[in-house]
Formats: structure tokens, sequence, C-alpha cells
């Protein structure tokens, strides 16, 4: 629109002549004739924000007519970052390519493609329009190879370009003062722009980064994967011990992929030479997976070629169960490790653990597993020995065994000969163990006498000690030790791509909800869902898709969180968890099933889920059962009293004693025991079960006829739920209403009209004038009034009343 009939416009609406609806693009200046409609107030000015995950999710059921997978909601999210008009063309672009497919009730998109549709490419160029030569060499930088640091760009010439494009909304700044980064703002640029480039112009750009971030120093590890993938990807291939060291970057960040290519030019590298390395097809996994074993056993023999061959093919094995390739990894592995060609301890280690676990845990061959561990421990020197026994305390673990892991544990560590990389694998498995079986205090001391050398550990291996060690501050009452676990984890791994970061999150998660904070439970866990756990591991997914599930339903999103346990279903048919994992989505989905209205067969699973711990030696898991099942029950909670004292006797921790006082309490309907759970939940900061609790002992005292007892039991529920901003669970909700309902239908006429003009804030002067009474028998209502509804202030009783 040109200024003059803008004007023009401007005059017809302030003359009352004309109503008008219309669009400004954010990132264009709008006519000065517009802009003074809405600051004249002539107009009203609406905002179109970015969408946040779950408005996207609602916009896509009303297009999509159906539930959308979680990844893919996030992976949306990530490539628009909820920008409408680029969502809107996304997915009707992946409507009409197939990439956005419905299957089996549930809509999935598994992202970007190389190339987008016309339409969609023609709508983001129009926003890189008008680029300077500058601008247009940096944009086409970034999509050749983001993250960009502040140096590389200041080094190139191309500052004033980084500035004024950043203006313009087109490039986004990241980071801290330290260490800057520059992003393409529209993830989708980066699509459109490397499409449109020259073959050579992206060679350049990829080789000129390369270049600038080894004169920098490749200050990280992170630095020198991307200095290998860039020479790759410019058609350079690096030296092999670059590529097996940027390939283990890879496979600690879980990009398997990655990592498996990186092996796979190490290997040609040795095998065929450089130059024909990236010329030479892939064939698919399980023929290269066989030419590998033969070409292994071939260049053993050759004493120039086998070392670096076998090195190269142990990491390859490793990748391959990453991937979810479990029969080709163990053929490899097994080659490999047999081939009787000596590598490194270190290495060694990796392969023989990844090989024995990979076994027993994805193929399901335990018996086979320990067996290959008994002829390997009988012929190993000392230390690598240590090592398979590291290996048989995890595999006992997997397979429900877990008081022969911990015995295993306390053989090895109590020695204090163990080597670093095996206290590494081993003290986290023995001390989740001793966790399980009801000793989480034990745990915790085991874990205290090593604290101070964590800081020397691997970074995966730090966080999964973090994560046990938060896990059982957590059993024992102490949410604050727990939170600080949870710091430590963040601080070791801030993007949340390390395979042991899920672990960290399953734990942070289920504090959150813990403590009545289940949104930021959601926030978190769809994050990870998204950037954590790779195609190669399914159980870690189901895990985190089962804990979203859970935490949708104490949320009250009951549709969201049903549709989110159908995704859980599909999840297990394609993982084998261990008997632990398994339980723990067996509790998420009894928890859902308590929320969405089905409570019989929730209180049915949480029993079986009971039974199941019980006989395995799951103190913990069993409690947790028990007490579930207990709490949404409605009669014969009698029955599980002196089960849950057996259970008691087994456990150490705080907070699951508390559990099985509240499963007694329950049981004989106590409402001063009640009330003494409340007050212990309470201290330990799990708002929720307080709240639940003191809910019942109101209950309890009511049925026992200690009406005030019960009042005050009640105020002291309505607390706790204004402290967490709650409700209290649906089996409770329906107790709660009627409650209020009766307190306030015990008032007579008289002292209703009290309560709702001394509810509106009058003062009692004004009542009394108003109703033509005196103040001390406005006072005498509204004593009575508090006494019956078990409240003290005026705030209390306007929430009341509502």
């Amino acid at each position: 629109m040109d200024p003059a009939t803008s004007d023009r416009l401007y005059r017809l609406v302030a003359a009352g002549r004309l109503s008008v609806l219309a669009t400004v693009r954010q990132d264009v200046h709008a006519p000065a004739g517009i802009d003074k409609l809405w600051i004249e107030r002539l107009i009203d000015r609406v905002e179109v924000t970015p969408f946040d995950s779950t408005e996207l999710g609602e916009v896509l059921r009303t297009r999509l007519g159906g539930h959308t997978e979680t990844a893919t909601l996030e992976r949306l999210w990530a490539a628009t970052h909820g920008r409408a008009l680029i969502l809107r063309e996304l997915v009707e672009h992946a409507l009409e390519d197939g990439s956005l497919r419905c299957v089996d009730g549930t809509w999935t998109w598994e992202g970007l493609t190389d190339r987008l549709g016309k339409r969609l490419s023609d709508i983001i160029r129009v926003g890189l329009g008008g680029l300077s030569p500058d601008e247009h060499e940096l944009v086409n930088m970034l999509a050749v190879a983001e993250p960009l640091e502040a140096e590389i760009v200041a080094e190139s010439g191309l500052v004033h370009a980084a500035e004024s494009l950043e203006l313009r909304g087109i490039v986004g700044v990241e980071g801290t003062r330290a260490c800057v980064h520059l992003r393409l703002a529209v993830p989708l640029s980066r699509v459109v722009v490397a499409s449109g480039m020259s073959y050579l112009t992206a060679q350049r750009l990829r080789r000129q980064v390369a270049d600038a971030l080894e004169r920098s120093g490749a200050r990280g590890e992170d630095d020198l994967l991307r200095i290998v993938s860039l020479r790759i990807e410019a058609g350079l291939v690096p030296e092999r011990e670059k590529l097996l060291a940027a390939a283990r970057i890879a496979v600690r960040r879980t990009d398997f992929v990655l990592a498996e290519r990186l092996c796979l030019l190490a290997l040609r590298a040795t095998l065929l030479g450089v130059d024909r390395a990236l010329r030479e097809p892939v064939p698919d996994r399980a023929q290269y997976a066989a030419e590998l074993c033969r070409a292994v056993k071939h260049e053993s023999q050759d004493p120039d070629h086998a070392t670096d061959c076998v090195r190269t093919a142990l990491l390859l094995g490793q990748v391959l169960v990453g991937n979810g390739c479990y029969e080709e990894a163990e053929a490899v592995l097994a080659t490999a490790l047999g081939s009787g060609v000596e590598v490194s301890h270190s290495e060694y280690i990796a392969a023989a653990h990844a090989r024995l676990v990979n076994m027993a845990c994805n193929l399901r061959r335990v018996s086979e597993a320990d067996a290959e561990l008994a002829r390997a421990v009988s012929a190993a020197e000392p230390d690598r020995a240590a090592v398979l026994q590291a290996s048989r305390a995890v595999i006992a673990a997997f397979s429900d065994r877990l008081e022969e892991a911990v015995a295993i544990g306390d053989q090895v560590l109590r020695a204090d000969t163990a080597v670093l990389p095996v206290t590494e694998v081993l003290l986290p498995v023995v001390a989740l163990a001793h966790t399980e079986l009801g000793d989480p205090a034990g745990a915790l001391d085991l874990l205290s006498r090593y604290r101070h050398d964590v800081r020397n550990w691997d970074t995966d291996a730090a966080i999964l000690f973090n994560s046990v060690s938060a896990r059982c501050s957590t059993l024992m009452g102490d949410l604050r030790g727990a939170a600080e676990g949870w710091d430590a984890i963040h601080r070791l791994d801030r993007t949340g791509c390390r395979p042991a970061f899920v672990q960290g999150v399953l734990v942070r998660a289920r504090l959150l909800r813990l403590m009545g904070q289940p949104e930021l439970a959601v926030a978190l866990l769809r994050r990870t869902i998204v950037v954590g756990p790779s195609d190669g591991r399914h159980a870690d997914r189901t895990r985190l898709l089962a804990q979203l599930a859970a935490a949708l339903a104490e949320s009250g999103r009951c549709p969201e969180s049903l549709r989110t346990l159908v995704e859980v279903r599909a999840s297990l048919s394609h993982t084998m968890p261990s008997p632990i994992a398994e339980d723990g989505v067996a509790y998420e989905r009894a928890l859902v099933l308590a929320h969405t209205g089905d409570r019989s067969g929730a209180v049915a699973r949480a029993l079986e889920l009971a039974d199941r711990a019980t006989a395995a030696g799951r103190t913990l898991t069993a409690i947790d059962g028990l007490h579930l099942a207990v709490r949404i029950i409605d009669a014969g909670a009698f029955r599980f009293r002196e089960r849950a004292q057996l259970l008691a006797e087994k456990a150490t921790g705080s907070l699951t004693l508390v559990m099985a006082d509240h499963i007694r309490a329950l049981a004989e309907a106590d409402g001063p025991s009640l009330s003494m759970v409340s007050a212990q939940f309470r201290s330990m900061g799990a708002l929720p079960l307080s709240a639940e609790a003191a809910a019942q002992a109101a209950r309890a005292y009511r049925a026992s006829g200690r009406r005030r007892k019960s009042r005050e039991a009640w105020a002291t529920c309505r607390e706790l739920l204004r402290a967490f901003q709650g409700t209290l669970p649906p089996w409770l909700e329906c107790e709660n209403r009627r409650h209020s309902d009766l307190a306030v239908a015990r008032l007579t006429p008289r002292e209703r009209e009290v309560a709702a003009l001394a509810a509106t804030g009058l003062p009692n002067r004004d009542i009394a004038d108003q109703l033509v009474v005196s103040v001390r028998t406005v006072e005498n209502h509204l004593h009575r009034i508090y006494h019956k509804l078990g409240i003290t202030t005026r705030n209390a009783l306007r929430r009341e009343l509502e």
C-alpha cells in the first residue's frame, strides 16, 4: 500500500465510514497511515506470537483430525519455532509429499527432507530478499556450517553483515559473552539456501570454516567433530586417527548414523587407501558386516594393517549396537575380539562390555553371555578380568538378579584395586541394585566414597553417577540434594545429547512431579524425546514417553495423556526393556488409568506390579505399586496392612518408609496417622502427596465423628493445593467438592448472607448497616461461619463460596 492510499484509509476509518481487518508482517514497516490507526486506538492491534509446543499440538489436532506423535510435535516446533505461516506451509507440504503420514491412528513426521516444496521455499526466499553481497555470503556460510562462532565471522570480515542480518531477524545469536554463536533464525532457511547454492560455493565455504576452526585450536571435542564432518562434506578424507576420534565423539552425542559413516571411512582408508575411501559405494549393513568379518580375519595376519583394522572394527561394532543392529554388531565384535590382535586396554574394555551387554540385553541370549563371560574371565589377565566382572554385574542387574549384582560389586569395589574404567561401569549399577532392593541409604553411602573421584570420570559415567545419586536422595526424602544432583548433570551436558543424560531426565521429571510441577516435567520430557535417545535406544524412549503420559495426566490433560499412552504401547513393540524398566513403565500406565477414570484397571495393574516386584525382591518398586493401589482403592485397603509392614522392614529410604506408613494409615482409616503422614510428605517437599494425605485424614476424621479435626485437615489440604497451584487427584476431587458443598450447605440463611457480603471485602460495619443488625451480631455470625467451614480469613471464605 502506497503512502497516499494508507493516508486515505486512515481518514475513512477515523470518520467512521470504514471497518478494517488487515495483516502486517512483523519484519516489514507498515505505512504511516496504518500505524496511526492503532496508535490512536482506532483499531485493535493483535500480535500473532509463535505457538509453544502445546498450542502447536492443538493446531495440528484441528488440521489433521487425530493424534500427533510427541517427537513429531517437537520436530515441527524446532523446524518452525512455532511461526504460524511457516508451520502451515510445512505441514501442507509434508502432507503432499507423504512425509507426514498417519500410522495406526498417529501422525508421524521424521524431519526435514533435502528439498522443500516450491511455495514454502518461495515464502522463505521472500524473507531473505534484498541481501547485500556480504550478507549473502554469511547466509550461505551459515547454511552449510552453522553454528558459526563470532570469531570466524569476524575473521571473514562479515561483522557488519551479521549485525544487519540480526536486526532483520534473519540471523539469531546464542551463547554467552565468552562464546557467541550465530544461526539462521528460521531453521528451514538452511535447507532453502543450501538447495540453491552451487556445488563449488558450498565446498569452498565448508573448507573455509573447517580451516578457521583448526586455526582457532579446536577448543572442544565438538569442534573436532565439526572439522572432520565439514572436510568430508567438502570431498576430503581426514587422517584415520581423526576419523576414529570424531566417531567416538559422535557416539557420545548419540549420533550413531554419523559415527557409522566415520568408522566406515576409517576402515576403507585402512584397507583401500584414502583416494578410494569416498568413492566406493556402501553396501547394506548385513552385507558389509559379513565383508568386515572376512576382512578382519584376513588383515589380522598382516602386521601392517592388523591393529588399525581391528581397532576400527571394535568401534564400529559398538556403533552398530547404538543403531539397533544387534546381530550385525555381535558378528563384528566377536570376530574382532577373537582375532588375537592386541589393542589398548580402554578399547578392549569398551568393546568387550558392549558385546556382552548387547548379547544379554538386546539379543536376550543371557545364558550364552554368562557362558562367554565365564570363558573370558578364566582366560583373561587380572585387569581385564575385573572389567568383565563389571559386565557381569550389568547383565545380572538387567536380568533382575540384583543381589548377585550387589555381591559382585562388593567383591570388586572393596578390594580397592578396581581401575577407573571398572569403577565407572560398576559403581552406578551396584548403587542402582542397592536402591531397587530397598536400600537407598546403602547406595548413597557407597556413592559418597567415590564422590571426589567423579571429576576425573568420563562424562557419561559422571552423569550416571549423579543420576543414581539424585534418585537415592529423592528416596531418602532429600529433595534439595536431588535437585543439586540434577544441576550437576546439567552442567556436564547442557545440550542433552549424551546417552546417559536420559537417565538424569527420568529422575528429574519424577522429582518435578513429586514436588507438584508436572507441567515443567512435560516440557523437559518433550525436549528430551527429540534430542535424546536415537533410533537404536527404544527402551529409553519408551520410559520417557511413559513418564510424559503420567505427567500429562497429573496436569489434567487426560485426552493427550491417553494418546501418549498409545505411543508407549507402540514403542514397547520395538524394544526389550529390562524388568526394572518394564515395571517403571507399568507404574506410569497404572497412574494414567487412575487419572482417566479406569480405577479398577489401575488398581489391578498396580497390584500386579507389586506382586512381580515382591517376587523379584525389588522392595522399592513393590512399595510404589502397593502405595498407588491403596491410594486409589475405595474399600479393602486393610488387606494390605501387613504386607506393607513386611516391605517396610526391608527398606531404608525415608520417602519409601513414609509411603509404607501411608498405606498402613489408609488401611486403618487412622486420621491422626494420616495427618502425620501429610506433615512428613510436606517436610520433604512432596506437596501433592501431602495434600492427598490431608484430604484422606479429613475423611477419616469425619467418619469417626471428629468434625472439627476434619475441617482443620481440609484447611491444611487446601493450603497445600494453593502452595503448588494444583488439585487433588480425581479419586479424591469429588470428595473435596462434596466436603465444600456440605460445609456451605450447613450455613443458615442469615450466615450465607453475611458470608456473601464478607467475601466481597466489605468491613463488618458496612455489613451491619446493610443487614440492619449490630456489628457484634455480624462478628458472631462470622465466628460461626469460620468454625463451620474450617477457615480463618476472608480470602479463604471467598474461595469456599466460589
